[in-house]
């Protein structure tokens, strides 16, 4: 007869420790082995194993509940698949360098850093990566600001409040898919529902770049060459007429529609390779290879090369396996009861919406700061404060909101996070340069509290509505 296994419940210490453990294997393998984050979450799958011993548990038990987590999460990695072909295709048929080739028609002088926001908002929300668009557009724009004599805190500062708030609010960005995924709401509410915050944060922010930019001289004449070399290379390499934007607005009336994402996105993509073929001329082997390798375009330039060679399948895998080993470590922790422990006391301390918001902060900038990963951030604020939420009658996208606000820019703020580091490394300034000017970084956390205190901008089950905790 087979013997029945026993399990111990963890105490909150030993929860505790099991969470501190994770954050500190973490923060060493990346910042101290220098290996990166998908490493060290899959070896940290060993690590689990190891503090779930003394419970009782077995890597068998483990791993059926990191199973079990992860398939929640498969629709989610199909659309994460779909975003990178269509960013491949959508770069091969000349839709996203028709859409940066005219948000640089918006720059002026007297209006350059508000033009720099809207122009790294635009492009960020079209290519769905504040990473790249910063590290082209942020890079071409601190030049051109240089030249302006604008400090290069300032211009860096648009730079960044215009990136990370197209990431944000585009469905092409894998941190938003990743965020709505986590807590299982879908991608659009989840984008309607960030408005709350981002929207008025942006208005100010684009208020504070708009005053900081009348001081810059009447007779400053903007130095458009590199905007110009950039239109003109554009261009020359790609027809600009209104076939390209048909890709675009396939996925926009499926969407409308109310089409699954999926499909929409993959119909997108396939409308990309017909007008790369039909209407640019592109060989059909290289365009139907755009949507999983991404776009490999030959330019005379080398910042057209960075800009738009990029997207495709293949660019996604690297956020998929994020995704599927951070996912599968919070699977791992609800078997073994460290976070029904942490909730259950996290509970009792949350008396209020207010409360539960500010804690919410709390979380997720500590454990961006233990770890250096708004990845690992996010999995730690889903599974300790994801049934909090929906005990406390606030739907997830409440939470998915502060993960947004808190991780996915938070990092700007961390100067040794992974975000801190890329924008020092990319733009070549100091975090202490920038930040006083990255009005948005700072101002949505802040909107996030007023909707805790006034109510505004925060959605809850309707009485009778079945809350799945």
């Amino acid at each position: 007869m087979e013997e029945t296994k026993v399990y111990k419940k963890p105490t909150l210490a030993y929860s505790v420790f099991v969470l501190l453990c994770l954050a500190c294997s973490t923060f060493v393998g990346m910042k101290v082995f220098g290996a990166s984050l998908n490493v060290i979450m899959f070896l940290n799958w060993l690590l689990m194993t190891a503090l779930a011993v003394p419970l009782g548990f077995s890597y068998q038990d483990l791993e059926k509940k990191a199973a079990q987590n992860i398939s929640g999460i498969m629709t989610t990695l199909f659309i994460i698949y779909a975003i990178g072909a269509l960013a491949g295709t959508w770069m091969s048929s000349g839709t996203v360098p028709a859409i940066i080739y005219y948000g640089m028609d918006i720059m002026s002088a007297k209006f350059f850093l508000p033009a720099a926001l809207i122009l790294c908002s635009i492009v960020s929300i079209a290519t769905g990566t504040s990473w790249g668009t910063l590290g082209t557009m942020g890079v071409a724009l601190l030049g051109i600001g240089s030249g302006l004599g604008i400090p290069a805190g300032m211009t860096a500062g648009a730079a960044i409040c215009g990136s990370w708030f197209g990431d944000k609010t585009s469905p092409l960005s894998d941190t938003t898919n990743f965020t709505s995924s986590l807590v299982g709401v879908n991608l659009f509410r989840h984008i309607r529902h960030t408005m709350y915050t981002n929207a008025p944060a942006y208005v100010i922010t684009l208020i504070a770049f708009t005053f900081l930019g009348l001081h810059i001289s009447e007779s400053t004449v903007l130095d458009k060459t590199l905007i110009e070399a950039t239109q003109t290379g554009i261009s020359n390499y790609f027809h600009l007429g209104f076939p390209v934007a048909i890709p675009a607005l396939v996925v926009l009336i499926l969407l409308l529609m109310r089409k699954n994402a999926t499909m929409s996105l993959l119909c997108g993509a396939l409308a990309g390779i017909i007008v790369a073929i039909v209407y640019q001329g592109q060989d059909p082997s290289a365009a139907f290879n755009s949507l999983y390798n991404g776009f490999k375009g030959t330019f005379d330039d080398p910042f057209l090369t960075t800009l738009l060679n990029r997207g495709g399948i293949t660019s996604m895998l690297g956020t998929s396996m994020t995704m599927i080993f951070c996912v599968g470590i919070g699977g791992m922790m609800k078997e073994m009861g460290v976070i029904h422990v942490v909730v259950g006391k996290l509970s009792q301390l949350i008396r209020s919406t207010f409360s539960l918001i500010f804690i919410s902060e709390i979380i997720a900038y500590v454990a961006q700061m233990l770890s250096g990963s708004h990845y690992f951030s996010d999995v730690m604020l889903q599974s300790t404060m994801l049934e909090v939420y929906k005990k406390k009658g606030l739907r997830p996208e409440n939470l998915s909101r502060v993960m947004e606000d808190c991780n996915t820019i938070g990092g700007t703020l961390i100067p040794w996070s992974s975000t801190g580091l890329y924008i020092t490394a990319t733009l070549g300034i100091a975090f202490t340069d920038y930040v006083p000017f990255a009005f948005l970084c700072f101002l949505t956390p802040i909107m996030e509290i007023f909707c805790a205190v006034t109510g505004w901008g925060i959605t809850k089950y309707k009485e009778g509505e079945n809350v799945e905790v």
